[in-house]
Order: C-alpha cells, then structure tokens, then sequence
C-alpha cells in the first residue's frame, strides 16, 4: 500500500497524484509485487485518513484505516511446511518438560511426528500447551509450548519439523543483505548472525554486485557500505 501524502500542499491535484503513482508504479515493477494499491491522503487535514475526502472526490477508493483494517494477507500465510525454532526450554518442575517458541510456518497437531534439528533425533507431539489452555492444533504465528514423547535433548536453537517435510540444510547461502552498520562489510571477516531463535557464527564469502536503491541498478563493487 503507498499513501501519497501531503496532498494539500499541491492543493489537492489529481494530476500530481496520477504521475506520482506512475512514477512509483514503474519503479516498483522491478520489485516484483503481485499488487498495489494508492491512496492519496493528507495526514495534516485527515483527508482519506480515516475519513473519505472531501477534498478529492475524484478517488473513490477507501481511506487508509479502513484498508489497513481490511486489507486480506491469509493468502501470505505459509501453512504447508511446518517450522517450529525452539526460543526456550520449559522446566518448571521434574514432571513437566516442554519446547516453547513461535510457530514461524505449517501447522502442528498432538500425535505428529516430529525431527529436531540439526540433531535429526525423532519424537512425537504429546501436547500443544497455551496459556489459556491445551489446543487440538496450532498454525502460524502462534506461540505455544510443544510437549513431546521422548527425553531427547532439544535445546535453544534448534528447530523442530516434521519428518516428510525437511527443510533444505546448507552451510553455505546466497543471500540479498541490506548493510546497515556504519562500518563496510568485509569480506571473510566472522560476524555474528541471527538464524532463527539462534545466533551463529558466519562470513561473507563474496560480494557478487551491489544494487543501487534509488534506481535498482546492478553495479559492480567489493564493498559494501
């Protein structure tokens, strides 16, 4: 969604608006979006904020609350391959040992089989334990407590699937990086990096090109700043 703002300082203008939008929709098709929606607004008069514009009849579409509030992503949802890192080992006392973190994919059920990795020991859900109460089943993004059979040893980390459903494991990934840091990347240096609920040691191998934000061209370079 791209809100066109401070419209009033062009005193409303469709046209100024119509080659916004154009502009942008040309740039955005490189992004590869399936879809966009414009909506011009006024954050300083509230125009098309949260009510319709009076101001600009011309658009007839809804205003930005009523979108945000509306606006369908069930479909970003990924319910097929079940992803579970383990953010925490629940002990509270010699009879209750459980796996708590947030689902990040797939959907989970008491009696499936799961693999914890990177170990590859195998095990089965006894319970999906909540605050509120023991649930029949559980799906992204909710965070719930998993119960298993088996004493095994799972620890903060690791990652539990199931057995038909393995994730692609490589020690080595391509991978677009945003720099944020304020001091260049470097290349074979070992910095440390967020995978899942656990932080790994890694390096950058090489820097195949860099892009340039403003106009999403590739250029050559060996640093990233």
């Amino acid at each position: 969604m791209v809100a066109v703002n401070k419209m009033d300082l062009v005193e409303f203008d469709r046209s100024v608006y119509q080659r916004i939008k154009d502009e942008y929709s040309d740039f955005a098709a490189r992004l590869g979006f399936s879809d966009l929606t414009f909506i011009p607004v006024s954050a300083l008069c509230g125009d098309n904020v949260v009510h319709r514009s009076r101001t600009m009849p011309w658009f007839d579409g809804e205003p930005l609350l009523t979108y945000l509030e509306n606006v369908y992503v069930g479909g970003d949802r990924n319910l097929i391959d079940f992803r579970f890192p383990v953010q925490r080992v629940v002990r509270p006392d010699q009879d209750f040992r459980g796996y708590s973190g947030q689902i990040a994919s797939g959907v989970v059920r008491p009696g499936d089989q799961i693999v914890v990795l990177p170990s590859g020991k195998r095990s089965t859900v006894t319970r999906i334990v909540t605050y509120d109460g023991d649930l029949a089943y559980a799906f992204a993004p909710l965070c719930v407590t998993l119960c298993i059979e088996d004493d095994i040893d799972v620890s903060r980390g690791d990652m539990i699937v199931h057995p038909k459903n393995l994730p692609q494991v490589e020690r080595s990934v391509e991978a677009m990086v945003v720099w944020m840091n304020d001091q260049p990347l470097e290349v074979a240096k070992t910095y440390m990096v967020k995978h899942g609920s656990a932080v790994v040691k890694g390096s950058c191998a090489d820097i195949q090109y860099r892009v340039d934000p403003n106009t999403l061209h590739r250029e050559d370079g060996k640093r990233l700043a």
